[in-house]
């Protein structure tokens, strides 16, 4: 599945050659993982020689954790917007799987690389993580009867932030029958059956 990656990851004022080396270097973390991927890699992959590359990143370990913060950063931002705007966890999930659709490798690379990253990240973005907005959610559903309050939040978001990484995984080597939004309540029927109060 093709990402529509240049909105979500590029800045305005990048570079064309800085925005092809990080589309490259995406789909490629993405496929390989940040440690199967060589600078030569990406090179080959944008026609750019090594050289060209670092006068972008100093490294590859650079170039993949600025990506990550980058796609984290409006990954986290696109939940709690969803979660400012209300509907809950079922709208949380809907704008993941719609999320998952437009930028499957952003989203899959995320997911993936949670554990190798996520402590560096500035503390500003740690705080509002996305864990923190589905743990809140869960929470909030859990309060009000929707979800079983037996189950400890951290333990259903962990489950809900599972599935949704395979589902990225899956959309990203094209492995889904159909688009990731077409799973919302089929996924929410799943989370009912298992957390459902």
């Amino acid at each position: 599945m093709n990402a529509t990656s240049h909105p979500f990851f590029v800045a305005e004022g990048d570079a064309p050659a800085k925005r092809a080396i990080l589309e490259a270097a995406l789909d490629l973390f993405a496929e390989r993982g940040v440690d199967g991927v060589t600078v030569r890699d990406i090179a080959a992959r944008t026609g750019f020689t090594n050289p060209a590359l670092f006068r972008h990143f100093a490294g590859k370990e650079e170039l993949a954790f600025a990506l990550f913060e980058t796609c984290y950063r409006r990954i986290a931002a696109t939940f709690s917007q969803a979660e400012r705007e209300g509907g809950g966890l079922r709208a949380v999930v809907g704008t993941a799987l719609r999320l998952i659709e437009e930028h499957p490798a952003a989203v899959h690379y995320v997911l993936e690389n949670l554990r190798r990253y996520f402590r560096t990240l500035p503390a500003e973005m740690r705080s509002a993580s996305i864990l923190g907005t589905i743990r809140r959610l869960v929470a909030a559903e859990a309060a009000t009867g929707s979800l079983r309050g037996d189950v400890h939040p951290d333990l259903a978001a962990a489950v809900l932030i599972g599935a949704l990484g395979q589902i990225a995984r899956m959309a990203h080597f094209d492995e889904l029958p159909q688009r990731p939004s077409a799973l919302a309540d089929e996924l929410w029927s799943i989370l009912q059956r298992g957390l459902g109060a």
